[in-house]
């Protein structure tokens, strides 16, 4: 797929859905290895076949399998390291009010262990 045929991808598609998307996936996606990172955004988001993504990429079904599977993986590892979990919307977005108020509570946990091992 040419940069070219990227113009009308936001097309037809849900904005409540789209928006509901954590942001940290969009900014985290590009982290990865790029044939991770190009089979996850095909096949997961703009739910391409994985047939017409296989052959357009001039690999087997299988290894395209394999590539989204350890995309998938190494996806999860980075959400995990660089998000906390909210409780209302799974993975959060830095703007979340709940979200603020989690990393509080994490935020005083933690000064309250570190004044502990200083006494």
């Amino acid at each position: 797929m040419a940069p070219a045929d990227l113009d009308g991808v936001h097309d037809g598609f849900d904005e409540e859905l789209d928006a509901a998307i954590c942001n940290c996936l969009y900014k985290l996606l590009p982290t990865l290895k790029p044939e991770y990172a190009e089979v996850i955004w095909r096949v997961d988001l703009q739910e391409q076949p994985r047939e017409a993504v296989a052959k357009d990429l001039g690999i087997t079904l299988n290894n395209l399998t394999v590539r989204l599977h350890r995309g998938r993986h190494a996806l999860k590892t980075r959400l995990v390291q660089m998000c906390l979990t909210c409780p209302v919307h799974g993975f959060l977005d830095c703007d979340c009010d709940a979200a603020e108020k989690v990393r509080a509570h994490f935020q005083a946990l933690k000064d309250d262990a570190g004044a502990k091992t200083t006494d």
